[in-house]
């Protein structure tokens, strides 16, 4: 007698919106928590001018450009979730990369106050860049699990390696800006604002190709 086969147990599938939804508060919390970069001084009862206009230009405005720079970059990734839409579902896995994802995005206030405090010093440029390096890693993990695991609809399967290849932009970008702080201190934290302007630039593009 032949042995009954038992039935195989299907692979459950997760829906997405949870990891969705996850995801929108923790950007809301880390870029609403960037304002704390902002510092302010301690001045003098009766600041003289030169005093006020060293805080401004030596400090509050430094702050203020970073502040931008930071937020910029979490609301080009914000943006640029919408390619989960085409995700059909998710599993343990993809959720647990998602989750340290988030982890390296909810650092983002920590590394800019340090950059905002310290961004003289080549130790805060290399760990901010380091923060933006792990999420371009982990960013572009997601997508590619998703795809080898052919959790993508079929839809999106032709503009697949396009947008794989436009995910490499934070890694390259944020290797760059590592070299660079070996070399100049203005540079580093200054080659982040290609991000959010190369994301955009992508976005027509991915859409100029889909109208075609």
């Amino acid at each position: 007698m032949t042995e009954e086969k038992k039935p195989s147990i299907p692979v459950p599938r997760i829906p997405k919106g949870r990891m969705e939804t996850l995801t929108d508060g923790i950007f809301a919390i880390a870029m609403t928590l960037l304002v704390l970069s902002l510092e302010v001084p301690t001045l003098p009862s009766n600041p003289t001018p030169t005093i006020i206009n060293d805080y401004i230009f030596n400090l509050l405005l430094p702050q203020i450009g970073i502040y931008i720079i930071s937020f910029a970059i979490l609301g080009g990734f914000w943006l640029n979730h919408y390619v989960f839409y085409g995700i059909k579902h998710v599993d343990n896995s993809l959720q647990w990369l998602n989750i340290f994802w988030l982890m390296s995005i909810a650092i983002v206030p920590f590394s800019t106050s340090l950059m905002s405090t310290y961004g003289q010093y080549q130790f805060a440029e290399i760990i901010f860049a380091l923060n933006m390096l792990v999420i371009g890693i982990l960013y572009y993990s997601l997508f590619n699990y998703a795809l080898n695991h052919e959790m993508l609809y079929e839809q999106v399967l032709p503009y697949a390696n396009m947008i794989k290849r436009s995910n490499l932009l934070m890694p390259v970008i944020s290797l760059i800006a590592i070299l660079i702080s070996f070399i100049t201190s203005v540079g580093t934290i200054l080659i982040f604002l290609l991000v959010p302007v190369l994301l955009n630039i992508r976005n027509m593009a991915n859409k100029k190709k889909q109208t075609e």
